[in-house]
């Protein structure tokens, strides 16, 4: 959308006040570039697993930090732990973020091997690395900052019908 402007405006946009993204973070000069074009719009981003049914954290729309995930919704537990398994205590200290909930799996079907690599002690190793930072507001805010576990990613483009497979 930040590309290509005037493909924008050949549409009417006015009822638009908010923009919600997932799947992946949103960078802070995207946002803020998305923000330029349209001042009024509420750019927002949320956070969640597959595993985790839901959205773990989501930014609310009178609590905007461009490049965060939000803040945890209710119900929602979250820790942050070094390789070596400590808990970071501290904002601003990455780690592996790790999520208890009640809308969390119980585990994988047939899986024993992921399952206690993935469930451990009530908490769901997400293999996001993730900081805690104290927004302007004064709320928790989530920030994912890299991704620990080794992902398949697999795209398709539609119109060549062509799958398109990159590992990250």
């Amino acid at each position: 959308m930040t590309k290509n402007k005037p493909l924008l405006d050949k549409y009417d946009l006015s009822s638009v006040w908010s923009l919600f993204t997932g799947a992946a973070p949103l960078g802070q000069e995207t946002a803020e570039d998305m923000q330029k074009l349209f001042p009024s719009w509420k750019i927002r981003q949320g956070y969640g697993l597959t595993e985790t049914c839901t959205v773990v954290c989501s930014s609310s729309p009178d609590d905007i930090w461009f490049g965060s995930s939000g803040s945890l919704l209710s119900g929602v537990e979250c820790k942050i732990v070094t390789p070596e398994g400590v808990e970071v205590t501290g904002y601003d200290q990455p780690g592996e973020l790790l999520v208890k909930s009640p809308a969390v799996v119980l585990g994988y079907l047939n899986n024993d091997k992921a399952n206690k690599e993935t469930f451990i002690n009530g908490y769901m190793h997400t293999g996001d690395e993730a900081v805690i930072r104290k927004a302007p507001s004064g709320h928790e805010h989530v920030f994912i900052v890299d991704r620990i576990k080794e992902l398949i990613k697999v795209k398709v483009c539609w119109q060549c019908e062509v799958h398109l497979v990159t590992q990250s």
